[in-house]
C-alpha cells in the first residue's frame, strides 16, 4: 500500500517535517515503509524541540521572578544586583500576557477587592535608555542610565484600591534620606480595561497633597472634574489619551511596571510592621 498522504500526519511546519515529507512523496512503494519511519521520528524529534522550548522558557521566567522576589524581600538579606534585576524584568515582560492570564495583575495589584486596597513600596527604578540598552545588547550611553535600587534613599508608596465603596490610587513620597514625617503627592482615578486580556492601567491625578507639621494642603488637578461627572469623562476617554502604566508581572509580593516615560520599576508589597515603621 502507498503510505498516507502528508497532510494526514502532520503539518510539515519545521524544517525536520519537511524533509520528512519530502522522503514520504519521493519514495517508491519498496522503500515507503522505511520513509514511514523517519517521517515518525521527525516528527517525534519536532514534537521533542517544542516541549524543551517550553521547558527552557518556563525555567528562565521562574529564576526571572526569584530574582524579582529577592529584590523586594524585606529583613537584610543580600539582594540580586542591579544588572540582574534588569534582565530579569526584560525575561518577564516577554511572558506577561501568560502570566496574567495565569493569574490577573489588577486584583493583586488592588487587594482583591478589600476595603483600603494594597500598598507597594517603590525598590528600584531603571531609566529608558537603561531599558532601550539592555534590550539591544549594548552598553548605556551613560553611567546613571542604568538600573537602581532607591529604597535607601527615598519611601515611595502606592496604595490601589478597588473596593464596593471606591476606586483610587494614592501615590507619594513618606520620607527622604532617612527624613520621614510627612508626605507629598497625589490621588488618582483609575481604570483598567479588560484586566483578563490587558496590562495597562490608565489613571488621572485628581489632586496634589502635602501633609507636614500636622497640617494637610491640597490643590486640584487640571483635566476632568471631580465628583460623577469627571469620572464619566474618565470612564469614556481613551487609555492612549491618559497617564499608564504597562504592568510586566504582579503577584503578592512583586510588582513591576513601565510607565510612559520608559522607566521601569520595582515595586514591593508592604505589610503591617512595614507601614508602622515608615507610614506611622
Amino acid at each position: 500500500r502507498r503510505p498516507p498522504a502528508q497532510g494526514q500526519l502532520w503539518q510539515a511546519d519545521t524544517p525536520a517535517r519537511m524533509v520528512a515529507a519530502a522522503a514520504l512523496r519521493r519514495a517508491r512503494p519498496p522503500l515507503a515503509g522505511l520513509a514511514l519511519c523517519f517521517a515518525a521520528a521527525s516528527l517525534w524529534r519536532g514534537v521533542g524541540d517544542v516541549t524543551f522550548a517550553q521547558s527552557a522558557a518556563a525555567t528562565a521566567v521562574q529564576l526571572a521572578l526569584d530574582t524579582l522576589r529577592g529584590a523586594v524581600a524585606l529583613g537584610g538579606a543580600k539582594r540580586p544586583d542591579e544588572q540582574a534585576v534588569l534582565s530579569a524584568i526584560l525575561n518577564i515582560q516577554r511572558q506577561r500576557p501568560i502570566l496574567n492570564a495565569e493569574e490577573p495583575f489588577f486584583g493583586k495589584l488592588s487587594g482583591g477587592g478589600r476595603e483600603g486596597g494594597k500598598r507597594w513600596r517603590l525598590v528600584y527604578l531603571a531609566t529608558k535608555n537603561a531599558v532601550v540598552s539592555a534590550r539591544k545588547g549594548v552598553a548605556p550611553p551613560s553611567f546613571f542610565d542604568r538600573g537602581w535600587y532607591v529604597d535607601g534613599v527615598v519611601t515611595a508608596v502606592q496604595r490601589f484600591e478597588d473596593s464596593p465603596s471606591r476606586r483610587v490610587n494614592q501615590n507619594g513620597v513618606f520620607g527622604l534620606l532617612g527624613l520621614g514625617g510627612f508626605f507629598f503627592g497625589y490621588v488618582a482615578r483609575f481604570k483598567w480595561p479588560s484586566p483578563q486580556t490587558r496590562t495597562t492601567m490608565a489613571f488621572q491625578p485628581l489632586s496634589n497633597d502635602v501633609k507636614a507639621f500636622g497640617q494637610t494642603f491640597s490643590s486640584p488637578f487640571s483635566g476632568f472634574p471631580a465628583g460623577p461627572e469627571g469620572d464619566g469623562l474618565f470612564e469614556a476617554a481613551r487609555v492612549q489619551d491618559l497617564n499608564i502604566f504597562n504592568f510586566f508581572f504582579v503577584n503578592d509580593d512583586v510588582a513591576v511596571a513601565q510607565g510612559a516615560s520608559g522607566s521601569v520599576a520595582v515595586w514591593g508589597a508592604t505589610d503591617p510592621q512595614w507601614d508602622s515603621e515608615h507610614l506611622g
